[in-house]
């Protein structure tokens, strides 16, 4: 199944469910949602034989995005929401190189990595509608994340390192804490999300000489999508 496959099904998991249902007070709703995620890092431990990370600037500078399909079940003021989060991150590292600053010497050029990739996020959230009028309400969320990354189709830049023909080697899957507010206006509704990092994402990151370096990271996401509920 490749991906173009996946985002098919994933956009038409919605059309599947056509009415809400009503059951012994029990709501059933479908909807669907897209929006921007950036990655960001909290004291982070990443790093590569002989760079450390600049401090001045070490959160990622770059947008990524993501569509998905939603399932809510919804009894009273409190609901369950399950999703399936199609997602292109994108990550931007800066080091310093450290045998160039104990002499003293700036680097010409700035030592990068840029990392982009194709993931799978499955969140299972746990919701209360603090708010809830016929066409306005508010929400509060939270519940765990599984993210499962396409390392095949990953794609990586290491630049100015000293070491040729470098690759990260990514987790196929990682988790995540999630937790949110929920902004509804008739059917549209705004999210504002930040997930928690419980896992590394990265193995090692392997040369062309094949040396091995140990990494260590954990991602922080912060996300902000607007969709539909039906």
């Amino acid at each position: 199944m490749n991906l173009r496959t996946i985002l098919s099904f994933l956009l038409l998991l919605p059309c599947c469910i056509t009415a809400q249902e009503k059951t012994r007070g029990v709501h059933f709703n479908a909807g669907i949602k897209a929006g921007f995620q950036a990655v960001t890092y909290n004291d982070p431990e990443f790093g590569i034989e002989g760079y450390i990370f600049d401090e001045n600037n070490i959160q990622s500078n770059k947008i990524g995005y993501t569509i998905s399909p939603f399932l809510r079940i919804t009894r009273n003021s409190f609901y369950i929401q399950v999703e399936s989060i199609f997602g292109i991150t994108n990550h931007s590292f800066d080091f310093k190189d450290t045998e160039q600053n104990s002499d003293g010497v700036t680097a010409r050029n700035s030592t990068t990595y840029t990392l982009k990739t194709y993931c799978m996020q499955v969140p299972l959230l746990f919701g209360y509608n603090f708010v809830d009028q016929k066409r306005f309400g508010m929400s509060v969320f939270t519940g765990p994340k599984t993210k499962f990354t396409f390392t095949a189709h990953d794609e990586q830049e290491f630049k100015h390192f000293k070491h040729a023909g470098m690759k990260e080697i990514l987790k196929k899957r990682c988790y995540y804490w999630e937790i949110g507010l929920g902004v509804k206006i008739a059917n549209v509704f705004f999210d504002f999300v930040y997930d928690a990092g419980l896992t590394d994402t990265s193995e090692y990151i392997i040369t062309e000489e094949n040396k091995k370096f140990k990494s260590s990271r954990r991602d922080n996401i912060l996300s902000f999508s607007v969709g539909m509920i039906f």
